[in-house]
Formats: C-alpha cells, structure tokens, sequence
C-alpha cells in the first residue's frame, strides 16, 4: 500500500539527471537528496558506480557531517537501493543498430554484494584508511540496502524496447534532454523533435530518423555529457526502471530534470489503462516562499545541519503527503511560508514547488495528459523487442495499491499542445 513516507532519489548526475552538475564536474546531486529529507519520512538513495558513492561520502567527510548521515542510515531514514546490473545500450558494430539490456556479472547476481562490490572498492576504502572507520561504515550499512537483480527487471527492458518503435515516445525523450540542454546553455529555446520509424525489412529491428543532428547535439552537450545514439535509448530504459521500482515498493520518486518528464509521460500512458479506476495525472507548480534547498546544498550555500532543521520542521509537508484525502494545495504553500518564516529562511529566496503523481479527485490542478506524435531527419537503427506486460501491470497497480507522487518537473506544456495536434 502507497503511503507517501519513502522515495525513492537517484543521486547519479548524467545527461538526463542533473546535467548541469556533471558538466561542472560534479557526479553526484547532493542536493536532491537534502531536498528529499525535507519531504519524506525515508529515501531510498540510488546511485550507479563506486565513485559516485565515494563522491558522496566524501561529500560529508569534507564537511564535518558523515557522523549526522551514518546515523541516518543506522536509523533507516536513508536507506541504499542498488540495481545490481547496468541497463545500457549496446551497439552493434556489424549492424549499426542499437538494442538495449540488462548486464549483470557473476558478482552482481549474488545475492546480498553490495558490501563486498561498493564499500571495498578502492575509491571507497581510501577515504577510510583506518580499519576502525571502515568497520562502523561497514557496520551502518548492513541490512540498510536493497538490492535487486537484472531478472526482475525484464519487464522494464522490452518496454523500453517497445517504445523504441514509437515516435511520439522518441520524440519526447529526445526533446527532454534538448530542452534541458538548451536551457543550461542559455541558447533559447531548443527545436521542435520529431521522429519517423521504420520497420526494416527483416522484421527484427526498426530505423528512427530524427530531425536534429546528433553531432551538433553532443559538441553542445560537451564532452563530461558523453552524450551519443544510444543515450536516448538508455534513457528511455532507465525511466521504466524507475517506474518498475516504484510500483514494487509502493513508494513515489524525488527526481531531476529531465528524468522526471520522461517518468511523466510513461506514467500518464499507463493511467490511461487504469483510467477505469478513476485515476488521473495531476500536477501542481507553485512559487513559495521557501529556499530552493537542492541548488543551495549542492553551491555549498546551506549546510546540512541546517537542512536537518527544516527537515525537523518540515513534519506538515510530509502529513500533507500522506494523507489519503484529497490535497489542499493551498494548505501545502502555506507550510512552506510558515516553516520559512519559523527558521528565518524568507530571505534567502523563493523556490518553485513542482510535483504530479496519480492523485485521484481535483484537489492539485489540471488533469494532464498525453498522446504525442511526430514526422522527419539523422538515421539511426534499433533493435525490435516484443511485447511485455510491464504496462499492463503497472497500469494495475496504479490507483489500486499504489497512486505515486513524483516530485521533479513534468513537460505538461508540450504533452498538452501535442495532445491538441493530434
């Protein structure tokens, strides 16, 4: 059963989470987590690779606080969720086509790895040189971690397989990162995506032609983005991941630009099958008077001491969130108000409040949907998968035993213009 306490929160910083921090060099969204405390009771924290946990800890060593996260995670506010595989697309150099897989080594697949595969690694071992450090870290994360395997995430592979061959879905993916990308560049607004797919003649794989040049694309993007043919494909997986994970745990998602609008758009395809529920996408942004807590932690501008202040007081915003009724939105922006007057954070700025999820009545907003398509240019192949039934069963939790809420933005604009198009 749903009851809005957890998230789960990928950390990693890569072209579709938080770009423009990896291409400052910064691997990981310290921030997101900070952000996340504030909203719920625990997170789950994801990342993908050894630095990156290492990034984090040392994160906290640097600045005096690895003692107030370790009691986190002994305290089960802060937990680890490890996809014990890597979901990638793989070229294939005779083809030239991509397809995309669940990869797991001998290691991964064992069960109960994460302390032999993150914690003794080099990048993490370093940071402790003493035994006795490395014993309480070993110590804090046992029995704090979920690990889950590549078999069970099949599912979320064929669909993305599925929605390879689907421009509408092609096309948003692909405009999620140019938006973003443009923005983070400050060169406007980025151009209209649209897609063309073809079903080649041996009926096992598909060619999408795109209307940008994937080249221009990534000399914008730079190099720390390695942006390439294979990133939207992964992307698109990766999504679908999250989507899956969620709906295991009955837990929502605090995620960043652009992940979240990718999350949106699958979301909103499987409430429509679910619709008989009575389950609709809904989606609030508000201004507040309220710190941007995420751009502050991760510019160094609000320690985490004091993020655990307002998290202290932040108690209103997660009852606001459990609670099954439906939600008063104006009840929500004035917690923000109080609790920023409460601890003399009205000057230090205001933030957007933005989130959607399967709320059910029409206490957030606008019903939100859509159905995109698209024509036209930069060929590229794809592997063809069959059909699955990741929809069908996500579709069959939603509005049963699980109405997720995600935080993060959605592109409600552009769903709803190409909704209209249609």
């Amino acid at each position: 059963m749903s009851d809005h306490t957890t998230a789960i929160v990928p950390l990693d910083s890569w072209c579709y989470s938080a770009p423009e921090l990896l291409s400052a060099g910064r691997p990981v969204d310290i921030g997101l987590l900070a952000e996340a405390l504030v909203y719920y009771d625990s997170v789950l924290i994801n990342v993908a690779t050894q630095p990156q946990l290492a990034e984090i800890l040392r994160w906290f060593l640097e600045r005096g606080t690895l003692r107030e996260l370790l009691a986190l995670i002994r305290g089960g506010i802060v937990r680890f969720y490890d996809y014990a595989f890597s979901t990638a697309a793989v070229l294939d150099s005779g083809t030239g086509r991509f397809s995309i897989w669940n990869i797991q080594d001998q290691a991964q697949a064992e069960p109960e790895t994460f302390e032999q595969r993150f914690l003794y690694h080099r990048s993490v071992e370093e940071l402790f040189p003493n035994s006795r450090q490395r014993a309480d870290l070993y110590k804090a994360f046992r029995g704090r971690v979920i690990e889950v395997k590549a078999k069970e995430f099949g599912r979320a592979v064929d669909e993305a397989r599925e929605d390879y061959g689907t421009p509408r879905r092609n096309a948003l993916i692909l405009q999620a990162f140019a938006d973003e990308l443009y923005r983070m560049r400050g060169l406007g607004k980025a151009p209209e995506i649209t897609t063309i797919v073809e079903r080649l003649g041996d009926g096992t794989a598909r060619r999408i032609t795109w209307n940008v040049d994937f080249a221009e694309l990534a000399r914008i993007a730079g190099p720390e983005l390695n942006f390439g043919l294979g990133t939207p494909l992964t992307a698109g997986a990766l999504s679908n991941r999250l989507i899956w994970s969620a709906a295991q745990l009955g837990c929502d998602l605090y995620l960043a630009r652009p992940m979240a609008m990718l999350v949106g758009d699958k979301l909103y395809e499987t409430t429509e099958r679910a619709a008989r529920k009575g389950s609709i996408i809904e989606e609030l942004r508000s201004k507040v008077e309220f710190p941007d807590i995420r751009s502050l932690v991760n510019s160094d501008g609000l320690t985490f001491d004091a993020v655990l202040q307002v998290r202290d007081r932040g108690c209103k915003f997660r009852r606001w969130l459990q609670e099954e009724a439906d939600r008063d939105r104006d009840a929500i922006i004035a917690y923000h108000n109080e609790v920023a007057r409460e601890l003399g954070l009205i000057a230090v700025g205001r933030k957007v409040l933005s989130m959607f999820g399967v709320m059910g009545g029409g206490a957030l907003g606008s019903v939100v949907g859509a159905a995109v398509a698209g024509p036209a240019g930069a060929a590229l192949g794809g592997a063809v998968g069959t059909a699955s039934g990741y929809a069908v069963d996500v579709a069959a939790k939603i509005g049963a035993d699980w109405k997720p809420v995600v935080f993060g933005e959605w592109l409600r604009h552009r769903i709803q213009k190409l909704v209209q198009e249609v």
